[in-house]
């Protein structure tokens, strides 16, 4: 697998209905985690043993950027203070992307004087995430959309 750059994560909610873009973020971190429950015992001849299928899962974005527009902001800011369970996508570097419901558990916002206002946030999930892995990566080139899986095939005229 090639080296991914880390520019391409974007921060989309469901606004009103619709999925509007939020934030083409500035930095990213996304933790999945599947909490492991521990059912060793003295027949297991002394090496630990986990319970297959168990535990709670969850996920956690640390995102910082900019947001596209004052709405976007105020959306953010007001989901923070209200503490309202939201529907985000989180897309990635590869167009793969996360579905799922998060609560905004922490939002900072900070910015210098005649720079940009910057904001970093930390999602917790509530549920499970849906998971899409396109089968194949759509480019723009030019007029035509080319199919990246080292072919270069031509697909459509855009």
């Amino acid at each position: 697998m090639s080296k991914l750059k880390g520019k391409l994560f974007k921060l989309y909610a469901e606004i009103s209905g619709e999925l509007v873009l939020i934030s083409a973020l500035r930095s990213t971190t996304m933790t999945l985690n599947n909490e492991a429950i521990d059912v060793t015992d003295k027949d297991g001849a002394l090496w630990k043993t986990l319970l297959e299928g168990a535990g709670v899962q969850n996920a956690s974005i640390k995102a910082s950027g900019m947001c596209n527009n004052s709405a976007s902001f105020a959306f953010v800011r007001a989901s923070t203070i209200t503490g309202a369970l939201i529907n985000v996508r989180i897309e990635s570097n590869v167009d793969d992307f996360y579905d799922g419901v998060f609560k905004i558990t922490s939002m900072e916002s900070s910015g210098d004087y005649n720079k940009e206002e910057i904001f970093s946030l930390t999602l917790d999930s509530s549920g499970a995430l849906i998971h899409v892995v396109p089968e194949f990566r759509l480019l723009e080139g030019g007029d035509f959309r080319l199919l990246e899986d080292g072919s270069r095939r031509l697909l459509e005229a855009a």
